[in-house]
C-alpha cells in the first residue's frame, strides 16, 4: 500500500513533470504497475532506467514492507535525483539506485528478481531482458514501458521475443493513451 508521504511526492512530481514535459510513467500506467505487483506479490524488483524516480516510488510503494527495488540508471545526476526523491517519499530503505550501464551492471548483480520494469534505451530492450533472464524467478513479471506506436520499431525485436507462442513468456500489451506497456510473465 502506497503511503501518504509517497502519494504526496508522486502528486508533486506529476505537477512538475507536466509543467516541464518530462516523460514519466504517470497515473494510468502506475495503476497497472501497482495492480501487477499486488496480484503477483512481488518482493524483489529491478528497474532499468529511473529518470527522476517516479516509477521507483510507485513500484517500491506497492511492494510489501520487506520488498526491495534495485534501480539502474546510466546518468549519475538522474540517479542522484531518483535516490533523493525515493528518500523524500519515505522509501529510501526499500529503493537502492545504482549508477551504470544496465548491460554491464546486470551480470554483476547478486540474487534473483520476481519483478522487472524496463524503461531505458528502447533499442536495447531485448538485450536487457536476455541479461536479466538468468536472474529472474519462474513466474517473474516483466513490464516493458513505451511499447506503443512511437517506439514500436525500436522495441519490435523485444515484442517478437516475448510474444513468441513457443517462447518462455506469456505476454499481453496494455494500451494507455497514445502509448503502451507490455506485461510478460516468465513461464520457464
Amino acid at each position: 500500500m502506497i503511503t501518504h508521504k509517497a502519494r504526496r511526492m508522486l502528486a508533486l512530481m506529476d505537477r512538475a513533470t507536466t509543467l516541464w514535459h518530462i516523460p514519466v510513467v504517470g497515473r494510468a500506467k502506475g495503476r497497472i504497475l501497482r495492480r501487477l505487483i499486488e496480484r503477483h506479490k512481488s518482493k524483489r524488483g529491478i528497474e532499468l532506467g529511473s529518470l527522476l524516480g517516479y516509477s521507483a516510488i510507485l513500484i517500491a510503494g506497492a511492494m510489501p514492507p520487506k520488498g526491495r527495488l534495485l534501480c539502474v540508471e546510466v546518468n549519475g545526476f538522474l540517479a542522484w535525483i531518483a535516490r533523493a526523491n525515493a528518500n523524500e517519499a519515505g522509501l529510501g530503505k526499500k529503493v537502492k539506485v545504482l549508477t551504470g550501464d544496465a548491460l554491464r551492471v546486470i551480470p554483476m548483480l547478486p540474487g534473483r528478481f520476481d519483478f522487472a520494469f524496463i524503461d531505458a534505451a528502447k533499442e536495447d530492450y531485448l538485450d536487457y531482458l536476455r541479461q536479466l533472464e538468468p536472474k529472474l524467478m519462474r513466474g517473474a513479471v516483466v513490464v516493458a514501458d513505451n511499447t506503443g506506436p512511437s517506439f514500436r520499431r525500436d522495441v519490435k525485436p523485444y515484442l517478437d521475443y516475448v510474444r513468441d507462442p513457443a517462447g518462455r513468456y506469456t505476454s499481453r500489451g496494455y494500451d494507455v493513451g497514445d502509448d503502451a506497456m507490455e506485461v510478460s510473465v516468465l513461464l520457464r
